[in-house]
């Protein structure tokens, strides 16, 4: 019989790999913590560069306050921080860092060099970490502080293997860099992916840096939010009901400057749009919250993206109430008799859904005799069997998506057709063009954010050409990994989606 295992303490060097595992999980997190301390030090200006998908290097440099050279050992050690005192500051953080973790977590799990140089200093320090020992010495560097980490997870090797792909770590840094960007748009900030440029926003304006991050096309559809009480305010940017996203990636939530994740909110910033939006779409927003610190606790979650608030009820109000505000100019539709048929129960717009093969209710178009539309949604067709009800959107999607798949035709676009973008939509592109090219869409890059449409497929042509644009930006950005003939599909029936015919089109007696 065995006997079990003593209890020991561990060494530190493995104790303090464990802690790092709860606060860099992967590039993004090390993105998310050194933007953070840049902020934290009154940066105006914040740069990242990423190779590899962060595995092989990340850096980050600002020109904040940067680090007296006397406190640049201490910044590696677990729980040195400059933003508390006492365990009653915890109560009032005002600060994106506190706990005193991140350099020290970092610092486990790779190699990191820092150069530094507070304001007054006449020369900067280089700290070097090796081992788990801070070697300090004299050099040249600006005011500011400029952090650089490479050979992420060297040591620990099972963490690399749960990685996604470079492109893919990559995009996650990005997303990092866009929701600092869009919390803090009076900073500029500037992201280099593998030596390519694909972010510069400079500082300015919320509407300025929503056209930086999401897109020109979404800033023009925004409608400004404006809230506030005793001790709550609530603005930012609404998108009008006219556009939606089939995900919530482009919902934006920030309690006192931090990025959170947060249901509570999402739920309080769609209830207003039910009844104006079709359902299945969700509304784009960049909300920024501001209410008293001693309201909010923000170390609940290793990584601070979530949070608890004290006062719940009244930050689920507010939202809403902004919101509901802002869409104000555009009524809610009311339930039409039609609306209470069973068959007209998804008259609005659904969003696309995995086209399956007729089944025995089949009826061949042949046999079919077209007598009128119903409310400018549905076709009513005569059979031999007796009257037949047709969702026009399904049907004419199930069509242009079998079209797509087996290759048909291309129209050329003459003269091509330039459609500004934002530099990272036009890096997602680029990176995909052989599978567009598969499916009849010849894109060429046309500078550093904008692109040419050269070619469409023929039933594709007459389509609105933002749209398709927009539905495959979106399904590009999805974090689900896929193969290229996956991945091929997939655009295939979002593309077949934005295409076809929607609810409230009229329709001729030929096109039924």
């Amino acid at each position: 019989m065995t006997s079990s295992p003593r209890i020991r303490v561990l060494d530190p060097q493995v104790a303090e790999r464990i802690a790092a595992g709860e606060v860099i999980e992967r590039p993004a997190s090390v993105v998310k913590e050194l933007i953070e301390n840049a902020l934290d030090a009154g940066a105006k200006a914040i740069s990242v560069e990423v190779r590899h998908g962060g595995l092989d290097l990340i850096r980050v440099s600002d020109d904040g306050s940067g680090i007296p050279r006397e406190d640049v050992p201490l910044a590696f050690q677990r729980f040195a921080t400059s933003k508390i005192a006492s365990a009653e500051d915890l109560s009032s953080i005002r600060t994106l860092g506190f706990r005193g973790e991140a350099l020290a977590a970092i610092a486990a799990v790779s190699r990191v060099e820092m150069r530094t140089r507070a304001q007054g200093e006449l020369e900067g320090t280089q700290a070097i970490i090796k081992n788990g020992q801070v070697h300090v010495e004299p050099a040249a560097s600006p005011v500011g502080c400029s952090v650089t980490v490479s050979h992420l997870f060297y040591n620990a090797p099972a963490r690399r293997r749960f990685l996604k792909s470079p492109l893919r770590e990559a995009e996650l840094c990005r997303n990092t860099v866009v929701r600092y960007a869009l919390a803090f748009p009076h900073v500029a900030f500037r992201l280099l992916i593998d030596n390519r440029e694909v972010l510069t926003a400079p500082a300015g304006t919320l509407q300025e840096r929503v056209a930086i991050c999401l897109g020109r096309d979404v800033a023009e559809e925004v409608l400004p939010l404006q809230w506030e009480a005793a001790d709550l305010k609530v603005q930012g940017v609404v998108s009008r009901p006219t556009i939606g996203r089939s995900r919530r990636q482009a919902q934006f939530f920030f309690i006192n400057g931090r990025p959170i994740r947060a249901g509570l909110l999402a739920v309080a910033l769609e209830r207003p749009y039910e009844g104006r939006l079709p359902p299945g779409r969700h509304p784009i927003a960049v909300i920024h919250i501001e209410t008293d610190p001693a309201y909010v606790d923000v170390n609940v979650h290793p990584q601070k993206a979530e949070v608890r608030f004290m006062h719940e009820r009244s930050i689920y109000r507010a939202v809403s109430q902004a919101v509901e505000e802002a869409l104000r100019p555009f009524p809610q539709e009311g339930t039409s008799i039609v609306m209470q048929w069973p068959f007209a129960e998804y008259t609005a717009e659904a969003p696309c859904r995995p086209l399956r093969e007729a089944g025995p209710g089949y009826h061949a178009a042949s046999s079919l005799r077209a007598v009128g539309q119903l409310h400018n949604s549905y076709i009513l067709a005569q059979s031999p069997d007796g009257l037949v009800v047709i969702d026009p959107h399904a049907a004419h999607e199930a069509v242009l998506f079998e079209q797509l798949l087996r290759g048909e035709p291309k129209q050329e676009i003459s003269p091509p057709l330039r459609l500004p973008l934002t530099a990272q939509e036009a890096n997602i592109l680029s990176e995909h063009l052989d599978v567009l090219a598969e499916l009849g869409i010849d894109i060429e890059p046309f500078g550093r954010d904008a692109l040419v449409i050269r070619a469409l497929p023929v039933s594709l042509s007459q389509a609105p050409l933002a749209e398709l644009l927009s539905a495959i930006i979106e399904e590009l950005q999805s974090p689900r990994e896929r193969d290229p003939d996956a991945l091929r599909e997939v655009l295939a029936a979002r593309l077949a989606c934005a295409a076809a015919i929607k609810a409230g089109d009229i329709l001729s007696f030929d096109q039924m």
